[in-house]
């Protein structure tokens, strides 16, 4: 039974042996590009948001971020269902136990390497937050239309749409057929760009860009080693449900 089950793990892994569509290494770069920096972009519209005055206009930028994260993510899936030969998204079977504990178990795992991070950021900076933490607890210091606009932002629409975008274009587009860790470093990579905002300058910063890239490649890994993207998703939305529900907390606090 134990190497029944073993060789069923390992069958899980995701299958890189075929050509990767578009054919080109430099149309798939074109392509992550494009979608990459739309992705950077999105979140403007909730900033502008957060500037107005008028809650028709709050709705309004509201919901054009809304669909264009939802148009970026449409588009990402389209491209990522040309180069693979699974499917993207699998029948989700909520009656499998053992997967949903192994699911809270690769979260926590994940938290441990955040926590280590964070406390080197802690000891050798003292820097207590990110520039991209401090950003999100600014938008949702108060109960409003922007909060509750975050609050689906981060926990329902951003760890769909940034999996399919840095885990599964990224490794399905990239070093396919190379060291088995060079796609997942480059999701590393590419995923903490977008959180920090700018290149890393200084030791705060780089450690700021560690936490993003370490759980990037934790989720790659996540990604990779199961074949199966929601996984990833479904690690990445807990650590942001948890992450956001001390802020939401602290906001109906003050509230009172």
């Amino acid at each position: 039974m134990r190497e029944k089950n073993i060789w069923i793990r390992k069958s899980n892994l995701l299958n890189l042996t075929t050509q990767p569509t578009p054919k080109y290494l430099w149309q798939r770069i074109v392509n992550f590009i494009v979608v990459a920096f739309l992705l950077m972009l999105s979140p403007a519209f909730l900033q502008i948001a957060a500037m107005q005055k008028s809650v028709w206009l709050q709705i309004l930028f509201i919901m054009m971020l809304f669909l264009s994260y939802l148009a970026i993510g449409y588009y990402a899936y389209r491209l990522l269902r040309r180069t693979t030969t699974a499917p993207v998204f699998h029948r989700i079977n909520v009656r499998h136990w053992q997967h949903i504990w192994y699911i809270i178990g690769l979260f926590f795992a994940m938290l441990g390497i955040e926590m280590v991070v964070n406390f080197l950021r802690l000891t050798l900076t003292g820097d207590t937050t990110t520039e991209n933490q401090a950003a999100i607890q600014s938008l949702t210091a108060h109960i409003n239309l922007v909060m509750i606009a975050m609050m689906i932002y981060a926990i329902f629409l951003a760890p769909v749409v940034e999996e399919i975008v840095f885990r599964g274009l990224v490794i399905n587009y990239f070093f396919r057929k190379s060291w088995w860790w060079a796609s997942i470093i480059l999701s590393g990579i590419l995923f903490a760009f977008p959180h920090m905002g700018k290149i890393p300058t200084n030791l705060s910063d780089g450690l700021s860009y560690l936490v993003y890239m370490s759980m990037g490649m934790f989720l790659a890994y996540v990604y990779k080693h199961t074949g199966n993207l929601q996984d990833s998703i479904a690690v990445h939305f807990v650590n942001n449900f948890v992450t956001m529900m001390p802020i939401l907390i602290m906001a109906f606090v003050k509230a009172l």
